[in-house]
């Protein structure tokens, strides 16, 4: 299975989860900690704990002050996503009406930070319902603390709590914003690992097609082998135990008749030998793969047609356009086989003395035409190694188009379209 792509860090600052994630235990530490010491630094330059400016009993200071001590309670237990036991939703409840209690006399420190982290916690915990709900109720204990001060003006009042509902909203917005890029960033890695495992069940299928293709490939070398060279060697065979038998009865003074005959089978033997070691040469140059010769393209198609040349029947190549650099070795192989089953054809059944190949490179396609002057296949179905080069051409979108030439002879014609290596597995994703 292939390796899941690294979180970014999109990732890395996602919110949710369990318990509260270390960017937010610096977070709420650093709030904690600055108001402790702004809160502590104030009060020895005052010598007293309650602020001289503060116009609230002193008891609601201190009640407001000691919903520190549960705030950092139960922080560790708060639960981050939505679904979490019964005992860490309490436990954040109570996070978050602590929050709510001491967020007034933070004004010195931490006002925004704690708001924000409070916020963002509603929103993982209870859903945006939650978020929204955590900043109206910082905004309507802003706006009620502001009215019920003495001396605060009503509109100063209204406005601080609609000031604070704006900044909560951005905050909810926020904390939205960011869990909707993790989720399209998981979403991602997880169509990455899926496009992964798809390309290798793509290269296995490939790897059983091609070992299918082999297997298919021997079968029919098998059955023409035993049908040509099985058939010649059993034939010769007969003649030499013919000749063997005529020669244990031979007289002293052999009739020229006897001698005829036992001439007559010993050509026979030799001719068939001869067809034979033909035939296994046609098999040989038939077997014989495009990296013997370190060769691709239009080299190796030429090497191929020379090496035909050798078989005592002439044999041209030429090729025009420029050979695609980056073309699918499918493609390439393909055209290889083409070419290489025509000259095949051409040996064994067209009886031909002369064999041409050309080769046309163009844009967006490559053109194969052998043309020999025998007699072609005859009129009975096309063969085994015709068919399936049919169905490999229209695998790749390519057309086999073969039949007698005007003049005389037979011609196959190849089309094959010219795809990148890119374009291949494209191809094989449809």
């Amino acid at each position: 299975m292939p390796d899941l792509p690294q979180r970014s860090l999109v990732d890395l600052l996602d919110p949710r989860g369990p318990r509260p994630r270390l960017v937010l235990h610096l977070v709420f530490g650093a709030v904690v900690l600055g108001f402790v010491l702004v809160r502590g630094l104030n009060a020895l330059a005052e010598g007293r704990l309650v602020p001289a400016q503060y116009v609230y009993p002193a008891p609601v200071f201190l009640l407001m002050l000691g919903a520190l001590l549960p705030l950092c309670a139960l922080w560790p237990l708060t639960a981050w996503e939505r679904g979490a036991p019964a005992h860490r939703r309490a436990a954040t409840v109570g996070f978050l009406a602590s929050s709510a209690l001491l967020m007034p006399v933070t004004v010195e420190f931490g006002f925004f930070g704690l708001i924000a982290v409070a916020i963002a916690l509603a929103v993982c915990a209870f859903g945006p319902l939650g978020g929204l709900a955590m900043a109206l109720l910082f905004a309507l204990v802003n706006m009620g603390m502001g009215l019920a001060a003495p001396g605060f003006a009503t509109g100063h009042a209204l406005f601080n709590g609609a000031l604070l509902l704006v900044y909560g909203l951005g905050v909810v917005a926020a904390v939205l914003t960011l869990i909707g890029a993790v989720r399209q960033s998981q979403r991602t890695r997880e169509l990455l690992a899926e496009l992964a495992r798809a390309h290798d069940q793509l290269r296995a299928h490939a790897a059983r097609d091609r070992e299918r293709a082999i297997a298919d490939e021997r079968a029919r070398m098998a059955r023409e082998m035993h049908d040509s060279t099985g058939h010649h060697l059993s034939a010769v065979h007969l003649c030499l135990a013919n000749a063997e038998r005529a020669v244990a009865a031979l007289p002293e003074d052999p009739p020229r008749d006897l001698l005829d005959d036992l001439r007559e089978d010993i050509g026979q033997a030799r001719r068939l030998t001869k067809e034979t070691l033909a035939d296994t040469r046609r098999w040989v140059r038939a077997l014989k793969p495009i990296a013997l010769a370190e060769r691709s393209g239009p080299a190796a198609l030429r090497s191929l047609t020379d090496s035909f040349g050798e078989l005592g029947v002439t044999t041209s190549f030429t090729s025009s356009g420029e050979w695609p650099e980056d073309l699918d070795g499918e493609a390439e192989l393909v055209a290889f086989r083409c070419v290489q089953e025509a000259l095949t054809n051409a040996l064994r059944h067209s009886g031909a003395s002369r064999i041409e190949v050309a080769v046309h490179a163009g844009a967006d396609r490559l053109d194969l035409i052998v043309a020999d002057d025998g007699r072609g296949p005859g009129e009975g179905a096309p063969g085994f190694g015709l068919t399936a080069l049919r169905e490999r051409l229209a695998g790749l979108n390519g057309a086999l188009e073969t039949g007698a030439r005007p003049g005389g002879g037979f011609e196959l014609r190849a089309r094959l379209p010219v795809m990148t290596n890119d374009q291949a597995r494209e191809l094989e994703a449809v």
